[in-house]
């Protein structure tokens, strides 16, 4: 604005310049001069007192990217843990199919790619059913992993105090590993509870992505985490022991190291599967499970 005014002032001088006599012109002109100076001193003290107030205001730190949250881990299991994947697979586990002509090896699967400590278990979902352990467990700490490659609603579960029934669904306790409700837990087939546990939304990561599932089961009483968030629990199951398995439920689903550690409850010695009695195994045909080319 300031410049504008110079410019349209100078045009005035030339103006009365070659209208009005020299002397007028001349104190015109001495006018002019004194009022641009203040103008320029006025500017330059303006952008010097501009200048100094930046220069002491405070820094404020430059915003940093927001960093990924830290992955959580299901911690290392204590060394009396086993890894139910490593060793002998077809005689650690039996399979129950809906279909009985459906082959075993076509549904369960074992990729050795990777070392055996690392081991993957797939199944295909199809036809529905069961892969289970041929020992039987009371108390304990279970740990394991999942996945999803591409379902979004992908479908399986965890059953645990599994009965001698070979059917669709057997005598058990479920612990959801359904997509959407990850974590719910519910009894199966002739088991009761006396209470359920229906878990929040969208525990489980998205597809194509590991999941961590913890399961604690004590006197009845059954707890489960997923992805480090606990997800509930329940008490009162009936039955409190049996086989632990895996669903075959619709989609194919990836597992990998199931782990399983036996605990002591006070008053009560730690019994092992080979000890167990009175809970029968399951009658079905050897699983004779297949190992994935490397």
């Amino acid at each position: 604005m300031s410049q504008t005014f110079l410019n349209r002032t100078e045009s005035q001088i030339a103006s009365s310049r070659s209208n009005a006599g020299s002397g007028e012109g001349s104190r015109f002109l001495q006018l002019f001069n004194w009022t641009r100076a203040f103008l320029v001193v006025g500017l330059l003290i303006s952008h010097c007192s501009t200048a100094v107030i930046l220069s002491a205001a405070p820094q404020q730190p430059v915003p940093k990217a927001t960093e990924d949250a830290p992955k959580v881990s299901i911690p290392n299991l204590t060394k009396d843990a086993t890894d139910l994947l490593v060793g002998d697979f077809n005689k650690n586990w039996q399979v129950f199919n809906s279909d009985p002509a459906a082959v075993p090896k076509v549904v369960w699967l074992i990729d050795s790619s990777t070392p055996e400590t690392d081991r993957v278990l797939i199944c295909s979902g199809e036809p529905k059913g069961f892969l289970f352990t041929t020992a039987t467990f009371t108390d304990f700490e279970l740990t394991l992993e999942w996945m999803y490659p591409k379902d979004a609603n992908g479908n399986s579960g965890v059953l645990i105090h599994t009965q001698n029934e070979p059917r669709i669904w057997p005598t058990s306790i479920q612990v959801q590993l359904h997509q959407p409700k990850a974590g719910s837990i519910f009894p199966s087939g002739d088991a009761t509870t006396d209470s359920t546990l229906d878990a929040d939304l969208n525990l489980a990561r998205p597809v194509a992505m590991w999941n961590e599932c913890r399961i604690v089961s004590r006197a009845g009483n059954i707890s489960v985490e997923v992805n480090g968030k606990k997800a509930g629990e329940i008490s009162g199951a009936k039955p409190a022991t049996g086989h632990i398995a895996l669903q075959s439920e619709g989609s194919v689903v990836q597992f990998r190291k199931i782990r399983i550690r036996e605990l002591k409850v006070e008053g009560k010695p730690v019994v092992s599967g080979a000890e167990l009695s009175g809970v029968p195994t399951l009658l079905t045909k050897p699983l004779e499970i297949s190992v994935l080319a490397q």
